[in-house]
């Protein structure tokens, strides 16, 4: 296949819209398997043997194959075994530079992560190392990264600075994902992160990096379009709840969509900020509340979930992805790639995870890296197959959707497609038989 398709046919077409399904009762009934299966179908709004027509960067024409219009009948057509919205990473560090493999093993050997991080190491040795790299160095390892997000089907990656914890390194930060748009074959949207650890020289004196980042990095990326929104790491040893608030409405004073990371090692209080604020999303959330839960959906604030984190730190406490689900919260999944805790660009391994550590069905997990994750960010032009939608499609060789987060560790994207343009297609002797 080397032409641009102009329509698609695919045994399964996985257009993402529905309805938000229904609850499953706690704990799931593994029996029920029909009945689950029915409700998965709905959730990724399944077609069967379905079609869709694109032109342009846009998708013109969505349904049943049988069903397509004469007119687009004879236009370069391309049949699929399975085919989805784009996949979207909604939560990376992916501009960074420097390596944390030894603290990996310092970990795998019974290091407490805070205990590295108050000695110098986890983000703080990040953002010595990024200090030191140059901004085309940045831009130039977050090309690379990204024509490895393209080849796991992902058409959309955020990506935050929090690597600088100074405002020019910040400023570099956010410029390298500037200077990267036009090398990738994907979309990048920004996150400015100057909230992701105290500097040591601040430990002190925390009101006085809260200030800077409110009175002097937030106008400076406003300013200078750097970012859609600002992220606050809120949690025990990091930003307080307090701290946390005053920086996304300084934010929001400025144009930023706040967002947080939330609750992942304390009950911080985090998540009932987003509610309050209106939050895009509260991420990682491992220990959110009950009534925080109910805040988020009243609020809208979709949940993004990392389950890669709980893996590298081997925690043996996951997010309520359940609880959030059956409470009407819109649950993402993420990879939230960065060198310390998730060093892992595979959204397929993130859906395996989500189903084996978080208990979703596999529908939920593709849904969550697609229309949820573009709710996460606030995009509503893609996440879903639909007239008018933007033209992102990867396109799986699996005979059956939930075959997709069962095999971890290997790639079923055979090819993807982002704004109408093919920009990957894996050759069919590099696909198994």
């Amino acid at each position: 296949m080397t032409t641009q398709p102009e329509v698609i046919y695919a045994r399964q077409l996985l257009t993402m819209v529905s309805d938000t399904p229904d609850a499953i009762e706690e704990p799931p009934d593994p029996s029920r398997l029909n009945a689950l299966r029915d409700r998965d179908a709905s959730v990724v709004g399944l077609i069967e043997d379905g079609a869709i027509a694109l032109s342009d960067d846009r998708i013109v024409w969505v349904g049943p194959a049988a069903e397509l219009p004469e007119r687009y009948r004879s236009k370069e057509a391309w049949r699929v075994p399975c085919a989805a919205p784009g996949l979207i990473d909604c939560h990376t560090h992916a501009v960074f530079a420097g390596s944390r493999h030894m603290e990996f093993v310092q970990r795998n050997l019974g290091a407490d992560y805070l205990d590295i991080l108050e000695a110098g190491g986890g983000i703080l040795s990040s953002a010595k190392a990024t200090a030191a790299a140059s901004r085309k160095e940045l831009a130039e390892l977050l090309v690379g990264r990204c024509y490895g997000a393209t080849r796991m089907g992902i058409t959309t990656l955020e990506v935050k600075s929090g690597y600088g914890l100074a405002t020019d390194v910040e400023m570099k930060q956010l410029a390298a994902i500037n200077d990267a748009r036009a090398d990738v074959l994907l979309d990048l949207e920004a996150t400015f992160l100057g909230a992701h650890a105290i500097p040591r020289k601040y430990r002190e004196r925390r009101d006085d990096y809260v200030q800077l980042v409110c009175e002097e990095m937030i106008p400076r990326v406003s300013e200078r379009r750097l970012a859609r929104f600002c992220d606050v790491f809120c949690d025990r040893g990091a930003f307080t709840a307090a701290e946390a608030e005053r920086i996304l409405k300084t934010g929001l004073d400025y144009g930023l969509i706040p967002r947080i990371h939330a609750d992942e090692l304390t009950s911080a209080g985090a998540a009932e900020v987003a509610a309050r604020v209106g939050a895009s999303s509260a991420d990682h959330l491992e220990y959110v509340s009950d009534e925080a839960i109910t805040m988020m959906a009243e609020a809208s604030v979709v949940a993004v979930l990392l389950p890669a984190v709980n893996l590298y730190l081997r925690c043996d406490r996951y997010a309520p992805a359940r609880a959030l689900l059956n409470a009407g919260v819109d649950v993402a999944l993420s990879t939230d790639f960065n060198p310390g805790t998730a060093m892992t660009q595979d959204l397929g391994l993130i859906m395996t995870l989500g189903c084996t550590m978080l208990g979703m069905t596999p529908g939920e997990c593709l849904r969550a890296v697609t229309a949820s994750a573009a709710r996460a960010l606030r995009l509503p032009d893609r996440g879903t197959l639909a007239v008018g939608q933007r033209a992102d499609v990867a396109m799986f060789g699996v005979e059956d959707y939930w075959q997709i987060p069962y095999v971890a560790g290997y790639s079923h994207v055979e090819g993807v497609i982002r704004a109408g343009e093919l920009v990957y297609w894996r050759s069919t002797e590099d696909v198994d038989g």
